[in-house]
């Protein structure tokens, strides 16, 4: 296996992308891609194709701010899932960026829901790739989502995501953290 990041080059790539996250990602959690397709320009931000050698097997769409890169959207085609895939995009984050924390979101397990079992193994797969739970849960569109990190859980701070958000969207970030500081149900510790 050969993980590369690469931009995105031209409408096909970008169609391919759009497809596989609008079959991978549920509706109410997933953000605008003309949003995120207009943000992939910032020296901040990466948008990329994840490739195995000439093979495209998804993308991601990953911030950094200080010693922190926030994994917002990650994707693998549906035909080479359970492959090793998911693991190997986290171990080339993990290669580019030594020093850095690495935190993302997943739907917080529940076994009222009706995908908990997804959930569960979701939450497995971070855990065998070194993510920790931060303790911490946000309200996102009405979805429970459990933040999970690479890196010391116990010292990390909401107001680190908000100024990773702030850092990709001055409006959303400052919004977000508005209402996270007014603590409006946007995050709550795990029970």
């Amino acid at each position: 296996m050969s993980i590369k990041f690469t931009e995105i080059q031209n409408s096909a790539e970008k169609k391919k992308i759009k497809s596989l996250f609008q079959r991978a990602i549920p509706v109410n959690e997933r953000t605008p891609f003309f949003w995120l397709y207009g943000k992939r320009k910032r020296p901040n931000v990466s948008f990329v194709n994840v490739y195995d050698g000439d093979t495209w097997v998804g993308a991601v769409f990953f911030s950094t701010h200080k010693d922190l890169v926030y994994v917002w959207i990650f994707a693998i085609d549906d035909s080479v899932r359970s492959k090793g895939y998911g693991s190997a995009v986290f171990t080339e984050i993990k290669r580019l960026y030594p020093n850095h924390r690495i935190l993302l979101g997943i739907e917080e397990t529940n076994e009222n829901a009706k995908n908990n079992e997804q959930r569960i193994k979701r939450k497995q797969f971070y855990e065998r790739n070194g993510f920790r739970s931060t303790g911490l849960v946000a309200n996102q569109m009405g979805v429970a989502i459990e933040l999970m990190l690479i890196g010391d859980t116990e010292t990390f701070q909401i107001k680190e995501l908000f100024e990773a958000l702030k850092s990709v969207d001055w409006f959303a970030g400052t919004l977000t953290t508005l209402l996270g500081k007014s603590w409006l149900g946007l995050v709550k510790k795990k029970k």
